[in-house]
């Protein structure tokens, strides 16, 4: 008797936890939907000339295979660069910290150290390190190399977008008495999707709009003229989608660095790309619903077994 209603409650978990497990194997694998580039697995370089583009584009792809995402991301015009060795000939502007004291009161030697996106985090100035960082852990990034721009194309459309830039000095404008305050030949970032501009950013000033005064070249008692910027553009929508992407600089250099793209549309009600989700609420109400039937069915063949024997059977 003990048998048979053991066995048949045996064959409910059975039956339910496969059941159960049909939606679970039919779910497709999890996706990183917001994928960052921040390019420090590059290898260091110790020099302020830029690696190769082949170099950045086996980094794209390996990261963009390692979220899961499906065929490769091409680049072009682009180099990685380490820690904070372009220095823009030294025009580059950054913290002060004094070296030398006279009768430790009066400061007689200061150092400056430039702040690039090698020396900061989040394209902010105001975290700009005193010293270069380490060379065992470099904060890598890319900059436009033989080319005014650096073109990423992405195999699927992207929603979104956000990363730290800097646009470096240039020799051919050093000052604003040369280069113009109309923008003429003031160096720039600009910011193309698709084909289509989105919008240019004008270096600024040293000094100016709360940034740093002194470069390595003007030392700390004069203030640096060469126009630059350093900074974070936040959050880009794209409610269609976009697979290009270029970042264009006028005239020389700039920098991009720890780049976030959007492959889900996590941010707007735009169109999505999702996998199709398995039919898990039939499967699930099916599952329980034969779970109680066996369940039923046990009670009344345990309670004929019960019933029989009373009767003698």
């Amino acid at each position: 008797m003990w048998f048979r209603v053991w066995s048949t409650r045996v064959k409910a978990v059975l039956l339910a936890t496969v059941l159960l497990a049909i939606p679970l194997a039919m779910t497709p694998p999890a996706f990183a939907n917001l994928i960052t580039f921040d390019f420090d697995s590059m290898a260091y370089r110790s020099s302020s000339t830029p690696g190769s583009n082949a170099a950045v584009g086996t980094y794209l792809n390996g990261v963009w295979s390692g979220a899961g995402q499906a065929g490769n991301i091409t680049v072009t015009g682009a180099g990685e660069l380490s820690n904070n060795q372009y220095t823009g000939d030294g025009h580059v502007v950054g913290p002060s910290k004094c070296t030398r004291y006279y009768a430790q009161q009066v400061c007689t030697a200061w150092s400056t150290t430039p702040a690039t996106l090698g020396s900061t985090e989040g394209g902010d100035q105001g975290t700009a390190a005193v010293d270069p960082l380490s060379t065992q852990s470099p904060d890598n990034y890319i900059v436009n190399a033989s080319s005014d721009r650096i073109t990423i194309t992405f195999p699927t459309p992207v929603y979104a977008l956000s990363f730290d830039f800097e646009i470096f000095p240039d020799g051919t404008c050093p000052s604003s008495t040369n280069c113009g305050r109309g923008g003429v030949n003031v160096p720039d970032f600009s910011l193309w999707v698709d084909n289509t501009f989105q919008w240019q950013v004008l270096g600024t000033y040293p000094g100016s709009s709360n940034t740093y005064a002194h470069s390595p070249n003007s030392s700390h008692g004069s203030t640096e003229k060469a126009p630059q910027y350093l900074s974070h553009a936040g959050l880009i929508v794209f409610d269609q989608g976009a697979t290009q992407v270029s970042f264009v600089d006028w005239p020389q250099r700039i920098g991009i660095d720890n780049l976030v793209v959007d492959t889900q549309c996590e941010y707007l009600s735009c169109p999505r790309h999702d996998a199709p989700e398995p039919p898990t609420l039939p499967l699930t109400v099916g599952a329980l619903a034969a779970l109680a039937w066996c369940v039923r069915r046990g009670r009344r063949t345990s309670t004929q077994v019960i019933r029989g024997t009373l009767n003698g059977n």
